[in-house]
């Protein structure tokens, strides 16, 4: 029992890594640190370019939020932002070379059905959270700050899968490399500038112990339903290996957004 399990497990991870080959993984470590040579863009807006990796240094220019530039080296200087300690970059800013808090650069920027949305960490308690700002069409911006269960994910942007009431969706995709982690996502759909959050879907497994996956199908998905979400969720729990002693529970509802919100649907 323990053996199938493990290579379901196995074969679900083998395919989200493939499904994001070509996406950004952020983490909490050195190996997701903006490497020289990227494209990055400014989170933050009036930034200040410094001559110096130090919060007193000479002021090159201020530069506002999605302002794009190019790394050139991480600094051993750091200071503190968003409950995080984040390091100074060396960036190179259309031929002026400075040095900006690493915490105001982008983790990502994704354009999504004509939006821009720039990503940002924060840290408070030793909870992580992800902030997303919108760019609106006036210069000005929303953020949004949303509790990460698990500080490993890729960020995706999609389409609106077959729903009329959407331009596109926009997800947080955890990474669980252990047993135990949380490996489902955050959900959030766009309809104009505007991006709402709409539900936190599980995928945990603890070999041996239990297991619990939530999923969504959209109508283009296959077994999908025209204008509907489908919600399923299934529990499982190992009891005896030596027995095959294992129960589960399926549960599955069909779903509509209106009104901004998830409700049940009505026939």
């Amino acid at each position: 029992m323990k053996t199938r399990q493990m290579l379901s497990i196995l074969t679900l991870l083998a395919i989200c890594l493939f499904a994001n080959a070509q996406e950004k993984l952020h983490c909490s470590y050195e190996d997701c640190d903006f490497t020289k040579g990227e494209v990055v863009y400014l989170f933050g807006d009036d930034v200040l370019l410094r001559e110096a990796p130090t919060v007193e240094s000479k002021i090159l220019g201020k530069l506002e939020i999605g302002t794009h530039m190019v790394i050139m080296e991480k600094h051993n200087n750091s200071w503190p932002y968003k409950g995080i300690d984040s390091p100074f970059y060396k960036v190179d800013y259309k031929g002026t070379e400075g040095y900006i808090l690493g915490g105001l650069i982008a983790l990502e920027k994704k354009m999504v059905h004509g939006v821009t949305h720039l990503f940002g960490r924060a840290k408070s308690a030793q909870q992580d959270y992800l902030l997303i700002r919108t760019l609106k069409g006036d210069g000005k911006f929303t953020e949004k700050s949303v509790r990460l269960d698990n500080p490993q994910f890729y960020l995706t942007a999609q389409g609106n899968k077959g729903l009329s009431q959407i331009d596109a969706m926009l997800y947080v995709d955890y990474v669980a490399e252990d047993c135990g982690v949380e490996g489902g996502r955050i959900y959030f759909f766009q309809k104009g500038d505007s991006l709402y959050q709409v539900a936190r879907l599980s995928q945990i497994f603890d070999a041996g112990v239990y297991a619990i996956q939530e999923e969504f199908i959209f109508p283009e998905d296959a077994d999908g339903v025209e204008g509907k979400i489908r919600y399923t969720k299934e529990l499982a729990e190992y009891y005896d290996d030596a027995a095959k002693w294992v129960k589960k529970s399926l549960e599955s509802k069909e779903l509509v957004w209106t009104d901004h919100s998830l409700g049940l649907a009505q026939r």
